[in-house]
């Protein structure tokens, strides 16, 4: 839901962190004699807008151009070396610090939350830790974990925490998720009202958050654990109430267009030069399967040309020589249009209704939970053209029902036939349904969720068509994100750098 933000945003920038763009930080472990104040009003806002930078801006450029939705612009050059699979450690300086900032500030919140016997509020702080831990273990691998946000003295005062190991990472992700689910379930007259961001204090929804966070998670294990993922699973669809993000409750933080409440991708842009600089283009890789599908989704992920067409361009293409109006660039409604001020009011998902449907299809298919995949197969691609329905009446004059039923079913009327990827395998195997679970699900996640997309690209190997980006060098495909130059410089317990293209633990 959207909130008001003004007085609350207004309140949180001098915390710990002041979050209107990807650029700020704060190194959370070089200052452990200051300590940090705060208030559960302030402390959460902040936190959550931490996040929001980090997987509105740096998160979602890298993750949309490696999986194969936005490319680099022929007329600009900021993201080159991203399209080459060649970027540097200090690429990713400012989203390391953002996350554990997000996490310094939710780490405070906790205990601000326990002295004043604030469980709600703690149990929020439990759900976005877990959240922002697993956005930075999937993005770099080992992480500091156990010892990490202990640099103030009554901490401990440890200034160079040690790296954990993924699989003890998300040990403590699901223990984080366990701890809140209790939280949820007791009385507190003094939760969170507008100040939560996300969700305004609605326990419910974030109850929610938390069992769809958890089958993310477990999913996301599913090929180097899957009797963990499994017994996992299970526990989860017996544990009593259990319910899901659904259709209306998606999680993200709106934004507006007052300063220092900008979407972080057009706050990047925009902050460049006046009218911004426009360094992202569409992908063919995307907007041809889209077109191909009959897809109207691409007219809200991406700009028309005045011939009403959506077109991209190659995966790395933007060394030729190609006219400015002859591609499509990202919509406004993605936070992707550098020059046009209608992109600051992009929201910045974290989960979605559509990924919990996405997901719930996937653990059906895998026989690991009671349910038709089918069905929730379609309620995920229809989740998605709702979220969008606003926007679809806007740029195409139906509404998101209407396109809906177009893409899966066909128009009979003007010849267009169902979309091949709205046809779900309903006796196929396994394989063949994830395939298609796994690839709408990418659909789905166009420019909106784009560093999840990159990650389940990762794990699962889908789209099968994909396109590699044509300026890339001899290296693979990139399989993770570096460790930042402050990390290898600052922290005595650094385990050294690892390439580009080292798999995670869970990718097999």
């Amino acid at each position: 839901m959207f909130v008001n933000k003004k007085i609350v945003i207004a309140a949180a920038a001098g915390l710990v962190l002041s979050v209107s763009s990807c650029r700020k930080f704060l190194d959370v472990n070089t200052n452990p004699n200051i300590a940090t104040y705060g208030t559960v009003s302030t402390l959460l806002p902040a936190g959550q807008l931490n996040i929001g930078t980090a997987l509105g801006c740096d998160m979602q450029i890298n993750g949309s151009m490696w999986a194969g939705y936005w490319t680099q612009s022929p007329n600009a050059s900021q993201y080159k070396i991203i399209e080459q699979y060649n970027p540097g450690q200090d690429n990713y300086s400012y989203l390391w610090d953002n996350l554990y900032t997000a996490n310094e500030n939710l780490y405070q919140l906790i205990k601000v939350a326990d002295q004043q016997k604030k469980r709600h509020y703690k149990a929020i702080a439990l759900l976005l830790q877990a959240y922002t831990f697993q956005l930075t273990t999937d993005a770099f691998g080992d992480v500091p974990f156990k010892q990490a946000l202990k640099a103030q003295p009554v901490d401990g005062g440890i200034v160079n925490p040690k790296y954990d190991s993924q699989v003890v990472v998300y040990n403590g992700i699901l223990k984080y998720i366990d701890s809140a689910e209790v939280l949820i379930q007791q009385a507190d007259a003094a939760g969170p009202g507008a100040d939560d961001l996300v969700y305004g204090g609605d326990m419910a929804k974030w109850a929610k958050f938390g069992y769809t966070l958890k089958l993310r998670s477990y999913l996301r294990i599913s090929k180097i654990n899957p009797t963990w993922a499994q017994t996992g699973i299970a526990a989860l669809y017996a544990t009593p109430g259990v319910a899901f993000i659904g259709t209306g409750e998606d999680a993200f933080i709106g934004y507006g267009y007052t300063t220092g409440n900008k979407n972080p991708l057009y706050a990047e842009a925009s902050s460049v030069v006046v009218n911004g600089t426009q360094n992202i283009v569409g992908s063919s890789t995307v907007i041809d399967s889209m077109n191909s599908n009959d897809d109207y989704r691409a007219y809200v992920f991406f700009e028309a040309l005045t011939t009403g067409q959506v077109q991209g361009i190659t995966q790395g293409a933007y060394n030729i020589n190609v006219a400015a109006n002859t591609y499509s660039i990202p919509n406004v409604y993605v936070g992707g249009d550098a020059a046009n001020a209608k992109s600051t009011s992009a929201p910045v998902n974290f989960l979605t209704s559509y990924e919990s449907y996405f997901l719930q299809a996937e653990a059906v298919a895998r026989g690991w939970a009671v349910g038709n995949d089918s069905t929730l197969f379609y309620k995920a691609v229809a989740a998605n053209f709702n979220y969008y329905s606003g926007q679809m009446s806007t740029e195409i004059g139906v509404d998101g029902a209407t396109a809906y039923d177009i893409y899966v079913n066909g128009d009979v009327t003007n010849g267009i036939p169902a979309g091949y990827w709205a046809v779900y395998p309903y006796a196929g195997t396994v394989a063949e349904k994830l395939r298609h679970i796994i690839t709408g699900k990418w659909f789905a996640m166009c420019g909106n969720q784009g560093f999840e997309a990159w990650t389940e690209m990762r794990r699962t190997g889908y789209p099968d068509f994909f396109v590699r980006s044509i300026t890339a060098g001899g290296s693979g495909l990139p399989k993770r994100f570096l460790y930042p130059t402050t990390e290898s410089v600052r922290n005595s317990a650094f385990p050294g750098l690892l390439p580009l293209t080292t798999k995670m633990w869970w990718d097999l």
